[in-house]
């Protein structure tokens, strides 16, 4: 193969591995979508929600773009947040006719609750004004944080934590097309540390191939050399300020974190720690910012 010919998207397990269609994607909603899919013009602006990353609502949102073969705009809404955006882009695409006659356009704004709340209010009148002519598909992790009018412009569904036995099939697939040696326990120590963010499983996988590791309990379970450096810096150094700059910096998973804190207390049989970070998974399980948890547990650790 020529360099030229190299293609870094075709290594990526995570695009690699993306449902192309509605039947591929791991959830009980599938039939609730296709039914939706079966007169286009009719359907109404979406919300897709969950309460965790990872469980493919931009992958769905991305299946029905491609299914109605309709002009899209894709907005990341927590990158590109300002009320500028939408008075400029998102207006003006809104207001362009689409080049396939009788088809709506379509505006993706993926992460919508990480959008200003004026940006919002903007958008409200926006998807009213030319519902005629373009379809809106919204996605967030924590509705809470949607404006009410605008999950009131939308039908709104909920992607539910997909049960484990569907991700375990999905992921000894991807270990047989990519002759990825593993046991049944392997797979299920990834889906117990990751659940239910089916994304960060397939990049476990790909992880555990590029270093050449079977998927066994053993390799999974290795201890995340930046988790190990922040337990001891919060609990050694007591700078909870340091460890929440690296979370930031690093895009580190706060829930991970979280979870690892767990083991850490219960290793160490820490009542007061295994309080913290189960009060944390619960919050979080209701929509809850995972950052400001950890951060406020971080704090109450070094009281």
């Amino acid at each position: 193969m020529k360099v030229t010919d190299f293609n870094p998207i075709n290594k990526i397990w995570t695009e690699k591995y993306r449902p192309k269609d509605v039947t591929e994607i791991v959830g009980d909603f599938r039939n609730n979508v296709l039914n939706i899919l079966n007169t286009p013009n009719q359907i109404p602006h979406l919300l897709l929600h969950s309460k965790s990353p990872g469980t493919g609502k931009t992958s769905l949102a991305k299946i029905i773009i491609k299914t109605l073969g309709s002009d899209y705009l894709i907005i990341n809404s927590s990158d590109d947040r300002k009320i500028d955006t939408v008075r400029g882009k998102v207006k003006e695409f809104a207001e362009t006719q689409s080049t396939t006659p009788g088809v709506r356009r379509v505006i993706f704004l993926d992460e919508i609750d990480g959008m200003l709340k004026a940006s919002q209010e903007a958008l409200r009148n926006i998807m009213e004004t030319y519902a005629s002519n373009v379809l809106f598909i919204l996605t967030c992790n924590s509705i809470n944080k949607i404006h009410e009018a605008i999950i009131s412009r939308c039908l709104a569904i909920e992607f539910q934590h997909p049960k484990k036995d569907e991700i375990k099939e999905y992921l000894i697939k991807i270990c047989k097309s990519e002759k990825l040696e593993y046991s049944d326990d392997g797979i299920k120590e990834i889906i117990s540390k990751h659940y239910p963010n089916i994304r960060n499983c397939v990049i476990a996988l790909q992880k555990l191939k590029l270093d050449n590791l079977k998927v066994s309990p053993e390799h999974v379970s290795a201890f995340n050399p930046l988790f190990e450096k922040l337990w001891n810096t919060i609990h050694t150094d007591k700078d909870w300020k340091s460890v929440r700059q690296t979370i930031l910096s690093t895009n580190l998973n706060a829930r991970e974190f979280n979870k690892y804190l767990w083991n850490k207390a219960i290793e160490l049989d820490n009542i007061k720690l295994i309080q913290l970070t189960c009060q944390n998974e619960l919050h979080m399980s209701y929509g809850a910012d995972a950052n400001i948890m950890l951060t406020t547990s971080l704090i109450e650790m070094i009281k």
